[in-house]
């Protein structure tokens, strides 16, 4: 319950600091846009005075004749009952009139040459350090349809920021209009520290939600392979501590003394079954160590062929299946410096996997070579094969070769064993296999 409330909880937040990302990303979007507005606004006002001074100039120099001047804006010494913003207003005002009579006036001599403001235009921007692509329109104030345009008419698009249109000449009833083409670099590069503290933001947020997500698959995951192993270790130890007791019950009934060969059979199952026991839970704790990182090694001289035969004698005795174990080895006697323990645990344990997934006639090869500096051992069966989907996963910690009904029971912790030890050798090991045809598992030791 608990992690289901603080789950919602971190649902809750991250949905909350997205949504506050969002905001202020829109935010300053709006006031990027505003201010480019704006500034468009300032642009073609400043770019047409300036074509319009430079035609007002050629004007005079050919014909020697002095324009209009504009005059001066009320000021507070003329007009003391102005406000401030009516004496903008004014000012404002009385500057549009007279530069539409400055410019009737001039263009009946010299018209507005269209490429040249265009041109003007992309000074101011570029002095304005606005890098983008743009427009200069001329506009029909009574239809609102482009009459003419400096470049290729942009497509209608939300990717454009135009001006405010600014009326030229009232009696031709046109206008000006600048259009800023896919401005967004622009925005993008104003808004870069702000989009990429969200960009951050929201991928660390993201990654908590799906490492919160995983964490719980995890422990679930974990919580059911804990109780399948709890459950596959009582099963498993049930049947050796059974055999034991029953072997110690025989040996305490009256007159055992007397029959020294039903005896030596209880003892045998006795020794067998402890063995059994001691074997399994050496390897529950191999693998506790190592995960602690306290797990070593003893290390000793020792024939690895001659224990090899001794693992053959034993598993060929078990009558339950037709077993044929064939020794394979270049040389009878090979020496090396190893844990004897584990390591003969290791093969036990490959064979042992190879007899309980075979049918009931089980072929087993174990070849053994040495080369300069390596140890090369595999065990080739002929039973039933691993999956390929298994594969990457067979020599990992409770991981069962097969699950389904009827299939030999066992604590998934074999292969992991084998591979610890193996690894603690600095050794490697690998599976090749078919399903059907069988498997080998291939150790490589270095001596």
């Amino acid at each position: 319950m608990k992690t289901r409330v603080i789950m919602y909880l971190s649902l809750l937040g991250i949905g909350l600091i997205l949504s506050m990302q969002a905001y202020l990303v829109y935010t300053n979007y709006k006031q990027a846009r505003s201010y480019l507005t704006h500034e468009s606004d300032a642009v073609i006002d400043e770019a047409f005075r300036t074509e319009l001074n430079q035609r007002n100039t050629f004007y005079k120099h050919q014909s020697g004749e002095d324009t209009l001047k504009t005059p001066p804006p009320r000021t507070k010494q003329n007009s003391t009952q102005y406000t401030m913003s009516e004496a903008k207003a004014y000012k404002d005002n009385l500057t549009l009139l007279t530069t539409l009579i400055l410019n009737r006036f001039v263009s009946n001599t010299v018209p507005m040459n269209l490429h040249k403001l265009d041109s003007i235009t992309g000074a101011i921007l570029k002095a304005k350090n606005i890098e983008s692509k743009y427009v200069v329109r001329i506009i029909d104030c009574k239809t609102g349809k482009v009459k003419e345009h400096s470049a290729q008419q942009p497509a209608l698009s939300v990717f454009q920021i135009p001006s405010q249109i600014q009326d030229i000449d009232l009696d031709k009833k046109i206008s000006l209009q600048l259009v800023l083409i896919n401005p967004f670099a622009i925005i993008f590069k104003r808004m870069g520290i702000l989009l990429a503290s969200s960009v951050l933001v929201a991928l660390f947020c993201f990654y908590g939600l799906w490492f919160l997500f995983r964490s719980q698959a995890r422990q679930k995951m974990l919580m059911k392979v804990k109780n399948d192993f709890f459950g596959h270790t009582a099963h498993e130890l049930k049947r050796p501590v059974a055999q034991l007791h029953l072997a110690l019950e025989a040996l305490s009934r009256p007159g055992i003394d007397e029959n020294k060969a039903k005896k030596e059979r209880y003892l045998a199952i006795s020794k067998e079954a402890t063995k059994d026991m001691s074997e399994k839970i050496t390897m529950i704790m191999t693998l506790s160590m190592a995960e602690e990182g306290v797990f070593k090694l003893n290390y000793s001289d020792f024939n690895l062929v001659e224990e090899v035969r001794k693992l053959k004698e034993q598993f060929s005795a078990i009558t339950e299946k037709d077993i044929s174990i064939e020794i394979e080895n270049t040389d009878a006697d090979i020496q090396i410096k190893a844990d004897k323990d584990h390591l003969r645990q290791c093969i036990a344990n490959l064979i042992d996997n190879a007899i309980k997934y075979s049918g009931v006639s089980v072929n087993i090869l174990i070849r053994i070579n040495r080369m300069k500096d390596l140890l090369r051992l595999s065990v080739q069966d002929n039973g039933i094969g691993i999956n390929p989907e298994k594969l990457s996963s067979v020599f990992e910690k409770y991981t069962r070769l097969n699950t389904a009904s009827g299939s030999p029971s066992g604590f998934g912790i074999g292969l992991s064993y084998v591979k610890t030890v193996v690894e603690k050798h600095a050794g490697h090991i690998e599976v090749q296999s078919e399903p059907g045809k069988g498997s080998e598992f291939i150790l490589s030791l270095p001596v």
